[in-house]
């Protein structure tokens, strides 16, 4: 019995010990309390800005306002669903902290907190979100020093100004903007219920990704209120009542949402989201304003008139579901002198459909990769611009299997020179020159360009049949323009951390890949395409300057593409629906470049490059202009039609 005695003694004792060891270590690693509360509220956000230096984000950032300048209703939303007896307790609930307990010891793990707002308060300003019992005594003692050391209203405003609504999204006053562009005095009770119930599952409760999930939520949020009575029964109905209008407050108005978004993936991937967010980081872009303004106004004028075209409602007036259905653009826009991209949309609507397609989703790009077919051809000698080609049916036997490609209208004209056949895009006559050069040539003159993708090595390669990007294309189009000088696309100047120490400094990455006469050649060819081309409807837009560029058009309609260059700007447009069904008009036409895409080059072309002056592109020397038959390639009869064409020298 004595044994028995002095090992449950030596048992109490050396647990005495251990829960004394462990408050003297959670005790000696408190952290410090500042004099005023609201400093914790306080971090160092990362800031974005464009390429003149203007800030165009701010990243996790908190914007600390007193209680007295938020909305009540906000305010009691969030006290009835996260802590209804606040003003009554000292920080601690008993009765949360013991059933809390039970469910933990029943696991045999922390599975569950019994927090107040005070406890809440404490382990978001101090603590890790990694579980364990060290870190339950460490928010409990942290607790009862801010209920000491603070009063209520000053606990409560710092908790309001950092809870989180979904990372970036900090404090109610951001949540308001953010949500509802809205300061957080404005709020009514519909828009505090709905933004109470997010920070519990900020994912999952998230309007913009779940609207009917949030709302749901709303609907408890209410209820609690009018349970603690907070609201009455007519105001609880009245608020279901209402209608929400989700919309965001920010320097752009939503205008860069796809840019802004690769830039943090980009930079998230090499440096940990987190860093990037709360970093401090001062991240300078390529981003130009007034170009990134035209970009998102040219696209969304262009799906409204594209809209109308296939009969279909406008899309602000289209259920969540439904704007699924509706078609969707890409647009970029970069500097073919430094390749940095000025301007990027990835989509209609960053809220529903925030995946990139400019940058991250491949499309066929039909007749505008035919540029390539023609400068392999141009640059190995095997025509020139004034060669005659024959536009007539043919074939191919590949391995065994015939190839017939056919003219967009199933027509065919006969003898035409080289610059007229791009001009009119007549496919017979490129999948001649594929036949001529060689698919692997083709592709060699695209990846040095700047396309990345992997190119199919076939035939058809000649009209577009192999995937691409809208950046890809624009940078390999900005080749072009550049008469052969390649340059690598970038989106961020430089990165600056808090301490004024270069984190990371873009260098200008440029190459000759071909000769400036060949590619000026082809400019011609693609002058002619705006000039008298399937791409003449530029003009019927508004847009008069000097430029180049081409259509593009899948067989089946899937996809229209517009890519074009003045000497200052290039900008390639896709224009399709994500599930890649076929475009076709309300009265059954198919959708073509000319028709989808090329409206929104032209418009965003006009409003980028108003205000500047027109200059016409760099001539080179060993070439000069003829007058030409368009059919013979001679001197043009009196009365005939007339071309005009750049040569080189004889």
């Amino acid at each position: 019995m004595k044994k028995r005695s002095a090992w449950r003694v030596t048992i109490v004792v050396l647990l005495l010990v251990a829960v004394c060891a462990v408050f003297i270590v959670a005790i000696a690693t408190l952290p410090q309390l500042p004099p005023e509360l609201s400093d914790m509220s306080q971090i160092s956000p990362t800031r974005i800005y464009a390429e003149d230096g203007q800030l165009i984000k701010v990243l996790a950032s908190r914007e600390i306002v007193p209680i007295e300048e938020m909305s009540p209703y906000i305010v009691n939303a969030i006290l009835s669903l996260e802590d209804p007896g606040f003003y009554s307790h000292h920080g601690f609930s008993k009765k949360a902290f013991l059933r809390a307990m039970w469910k933990n010891l029943k696991s045999f793990r922390v599975r569950e907190g019994g927090s107040t707002i005070t406890q809440q308060l404490a382990k978001n300003l101090f603590f890790t979100f990694r579980r364990s019992y060290l870190r339950k005594i460490q928010e409990a003692l942290v607790t009862f020093q801010l209920e000491r050391q603070f009063s209520k209203r000053d606990i409560l405003e710092a908790y309001l100004n950092q809870i989180d609504f979904g990372a970036p999204i900090y404090g109610v006053e951001r949540a308001a903007q953010a949500y509802f562009a809205k300061h957080a005095d404005e709020l009514n009770l519909a828009e505090s219920a709905l933004l109470a119930g997010i920070p519990r599952w900020p994912a999952r409760y998230n309007p913009y990704k779940n609207p009917e999930i949030a709302l749901e939520r709303l609907v408890f949020v209410l209820k609690r209120m009018q349970d603690e009575g907070c609201i009455t029964a007519e105001e609880r109905a009245e608020a279901l009542e209402f209608e929400l209008d989700f919309h965001r407050m920010d320097q752009l108005h939503g205008r860069a949402d796809y840019f802004i978004d690769y830039i943090l993936n980009t930079t998230g991937e090499k440096y940990g989201r987190k860093a990037v967010n709360y970093g401090g980081l001062e991240i300078y872009s390529t981003l130009n304003r007034k170009y990134q303004f035209a970009a998102t106004s040219a696209v969304t004028d262009g799906l409204k008139r594209l809209d109308d075209l296939l009969g279909l409602k406008p899309y602000d007036e289209a259920d969540w579901e439904e704007k699924l259905d509706y078609p969707q653009a890409a647009l970029v826009a970069l500097d073919p002198q430094t390749g940095a991209v000025r301007a990027m949309v990835g989509g209609r609507d960053f809220q529903r459909a925030p995946f990139g397609r400019a940058v991250s989703s491949n499309r066929l790009p039909g007749s505008s990769f035919k540029v390539f077919t023609y400068f392999a051809a141009l640059d190995k000698g095997i025509i020139e611009p004034t060669t005659v080609l024959v536009d007539e049916p043919v074939e191919f036997e590949i391995y065994d299997q015939v190839w017939t490609p056919k003219n967009f209208e199933d027509e065919y004209i006969g003898p035409v020179v080289a610059k007229q056949a791009l001009m009119l895009s007549i496919n017979t006559i490129a999948a001649k020159l594929m036949d001529k050069v060689k698919p692997a040539a083709v592709i060699e003159i695209a990846h040095k360009f700047g396309i990345t993708s992997e190119l199919e090595e076939n035939y058809s390669l000649a009209l577009g049949t192999s995937g691409v990007s809208p950046l890809e294309m624009a940078t390999a189009y900005a080749t072009i323009a550049g008469l052969g000088i390649a340059r690598e696309p970038y989106m961020l100047k430089k990165i600056v951390t808090p301490e004024n120490d270069m984190l990371e400094e873009w260098e200008l990455k440029s190459r000759r890949v071909a000769d400036p006469q060949t590619c000026y050649l082809l400019v011609d060819f693609m002058t002619g395409v705006i000039e008298n081309g399937t791409g003449k409807s530029v003009k019927n837009y508004g847009f008069y300057r000097t430029c180049a560029g081409k259509t593009g058009t899948t067989n089946d309609h899937r996809d229209a593409w517009f890519v074009g260059f003045s000497p200052d700007l290039v900008a390639a447009v896709w224009v399709g629906y994500d599930d890649n069904r076929t475009m076709k008009n309300k009265w059954g036409s198919g959708i073509t470049g000319a028709t989808g895409a090329l409206p929104i080059w032209a418009w965003f072309m006009k409003r980028a490059l108003e205000g500047t002056v027109d200059r016409p592109f760099p001539f080179p020397p060993g070439l000069e202009f003829k007058v030409v038959d368009p059919r013979t390639g001679g001197g043009p009869m009196p009365g005939g039609p007339r071309l005009p064409v750049a040569v080189r020298v004889k």
